[in-house]
């Protein structure tokens, strides 16, 4: 796997950069907080502008028809369960990232949750998607939740860093997953389980 060897390389060299300023992260021009549903106008732009930014979102621009209405309906829904959060990463008043952990709803995996997390390109290489995912982390063991999963393009690099540096391990690849720009993209489906 060519592709997780220099995700690791680069996962080293970044977390060497960041090691000496661990303590200012919080001081970095960002903060963590959980959704509420007066977000769901500013929330529906966000996604909106990750969608149009890159071809590593899940949805195409044009697909996303969502209205604020629908995003308060979907913040209700999700934050109203024990096993999912929405949260968001905003700078100067402004969401500039979001991560949605949607748990199961069957017994049999309610104890799971996919994770969703896009940051504007604007705000890449700031520790924003970093923070968002150890936050989810955080939530993750107060909510019973023994497993984290998610999906990424075998080619971004520097998600792949991300999930690594916070705990995730590769379980294998979804070959053909998406088709994306004319192209078929492999993923990779990462995991991050509770100790214990």
């Amino acid at each position: 796997m060519p592709g997780i060897i220099a995700a690791r390389a680069y996962a080293t060299r970044l977390r060497a950069r960041l090691s000496s300023n661990v303590s200012q992260l919080p001081n970095m021009g960002f903060h963590i907080r959980r959704a509420v549903e007066d977000d769901a106008p500013a929330l529906v732009e966000l996604r909106r502008r990750l969608f149009a930014e890159t071809s590593f979102m899940l949805w195409e621009p044009a697909e996303f028809t969502n209205t604020a209405d629908d995003e308060r309906k979907r913040i209700a829904r999700l934050q109203g369960r024990a096993n999912s959060v929405v949260l968001v990463a905003e700078a100067a008043s402004q969401p500039v990232g979001l991560l949605t952990a949607v748990g199961g709803e069957v017994n049999r995996l309610r104890h799971s949750a996919t994770l969703a997390l896009g940051v504007a390109k604007s705000h890449w290489g700031r520790g924003i998607a970093t923070a968002l995912v150890w936050e989810a982390v955080a939530w993750s063991a107060t909510a019973a939740v023994a497993r984290l999963e998610l999906t990424v393009h075998t080619s971004n690099l520097a998600a792949i860093a991300v999930y690594l540096r916070c705990g995730f391990e590769v379980e294998g690849r979804r070959r053909r997953s998406l088709f994306v720009d004319g192209a078929y993209v492999d993923e990779y489906l990462m995991s991050r389980l509770a100790a214990g």
